[in-house]
């Protein structure tokens, strides 16, 4: 095995050239007959994937609606139908999704159509081998939360708003919670939105999580969180119209509002 870095700045270095601030290291196997890694590619982490998305949980069908938790996967490459290659831990209505290299993530939710079965639960699945998600963590809330909207740094899963159910009487949430995308853990409350809402979209950018719309009542509010320090959100700017139960997508330079 050998080693390389991460690195925040290019500065000639005797042992490690082009580097200057270690943040962070990547054990990487030499490949058989290999005795240095000059033609070695370094795996990086690549926004918002690039072989396949996936949607888990929701309600099946129109005609009869059933909550469900199916994982669906389908291709980035070629354009073609998704095929189910899991099954969540807990029939999951209306939760946040969440994305890290290797895993899917799945937080919150409702389990029923009734005003009690509120989900606070983190289910992650994996990537490189399709298969069913497990339950490992909770979201900060204990009433448990339904609607809220997801982001992802390289490093941590976001999930945010949402309404929580204190003795069956749902409230707005404006509560951030981050959970690590490292290790199997609890959620932490690491901030606020700028209002209390739920039926949000979400966004994230290589730097900074975004919040759009919402009922609250109905807004067309977008707020910026920080991914590197932990913080409330901010208010950058408006939708071009007030917007709920709309959804989010992300580009490396663009967030997008759709429908609603």
């Amino acid at each position: 095995f050998f080693y390389v870095v991460k690195v925040t700045a290019n500065n000639p270095a005797q042992l490690l050239p082009k580097c200057t601030s270690i943040i962070s290291w990547q054990k990487i196997p030499l490949l058989e007959g290999d005795s240095d890694y000059d033609d070695i590619s370094i795996p990086v982490y690549s926004f918002q994937g690039s072989i396949s998305g996936y949607k888990a949980g929701g309600i099946s069908p129109p005609s009869s609606p059933t909550i469900v938790n199916t994982i669906q996967k389908y291709s980035f490459t070629s354009d073609a139908n998704s095929t189910d290659v899991g099954d969540l831990n807990n029939v999951a209505q209306g939760a946040a999704g969440q994305s890290s290299a290797t895993h899917g993530y799945s937080s919150g939710g409702k389990s029923d159509p009734g005003p009690t079965q509120y989900l606070n639960t983190i289910e992650k699945y994996s990537f490189t081998t399709d298969g069913n998600g497990i339950d490992v963590g909770d979201l900060t809330t204990a009433n448990r939360v339904d609607v809220p909207a997801g982001a992802s740094s390289a490093e941590s899963g976001y999930t945010a708003g949402g309404t929580v159910n204190p003795g069956g009487a749902s409230i707005y949430s404006d509560v951030i919670d981050k959970f690590p995308f490292s290790v199997d853990a609890n959620a932490t409350d690491v901030g606020d939105l700028t209002e209390n809402r739920f039926f949000l979209a979400g966004n994230s950018s290589s730097t900074h999580g975004y919040r759009t719309g919402g009922i609250a009542p109905t807004v067309n509010t977008i707020d910026k969180f920080s991914f590197s320090v932990d913080g409330n959100a901010t208010d950058v700017g408006d939708l071009v119209s007030i917007r709920s139960q709309h959804s989010g997508q992300s580009s490396t330079t663009h967030g997008y509002a759709s429908g609603g």
